[in-house]
């Protein structure tokens, strides 16, 4: 069965990375984590601008030339997964790209994922919820968030994924942790995991 590829989007601090390792771990799947792949490159290149290592919501050099040269990096690793038959969970916001329709239309070209599933799973919570963890976290790059707390807000709220050419789930990550059946459910795995993730 042909290799799947999951979009775990959505706002930082609404639990993407514990449910994508989840994800991974029960359907053996690849796990890439942008933070983890580009953090420490990122913050080296922003300080050779003079920028703080943890500066990206409000730094047009970050938008504009670094944010890129990250996701093609995430992407390029995925690829590579994918093409030895392994299926990939991409933890990644990915909200700057939420606005181009035809993004995984023109990943897919790109890539010749034509014969690869293609998922987005979008994790939500609720806003004072979202607050709480961002606040106990504690991380530098969540500062501006923090402080700029109402225009944080509202930048998410006004981000509607409008891709195409992909499945769209969602998923509420507000309470409880979700369990594995919960999880299974949300994926359409139900008791036969290997639809999602092409057997592995």
């Amino acid at each position: 069965m042909d290799p799947t590829v999951i979009f775990l989007i959505g706002a930082a601090g609404t639990g993407k990375s514990t449910i994508g390792k989840r994800i991974a771990s029960e359907l053996q799947c690849c796990y890439l984590d942008k933070d983890t792949v580009c953090n420490k490159f990122t913050g080296l290149l922003l300080e050779t601008q003079g920028y703080s290592p943890y500066e990206r919501d409000n730094c047009a050099f970050y938008r504009e030339v670094v944010m890129d040269i990250e996701y093609q990096a995430l992407l390029d690793i995925a690829d590579d997964n994918l093409k030895l038959g392994r299926s990939v969970v991409l933890d990644a916001p990915f909200l700057g790209y939420f606005s181009n329709k035809d993004y995984v239309k023109e990943l897919s070209r790109q890539y010749d994922w034509h014969h690869i599933k293609r998922l987005a799973l979008q994790v939500r919570i609720d806003i004072p919820v979202l607050k709480e963890r961002l606040q106990a976290r504690g991380l530098e790059r969540d500062q501006w968030k923090l402080a700029n707390w109402e225009a944080f807000v509202q930048s998410i709220q006004e981000k509607e994924c409008l891709w195409e050419d992909i499945e769209m789930k969602r998923v509420d990550n507000s309470s409880i942790p979700i369990d594995r059946a919960g999880l299974m459910r949300v994926l359409g795995c139900h008791e036969q995991e290997e639809s999602v993730c092409g057997g592995n």
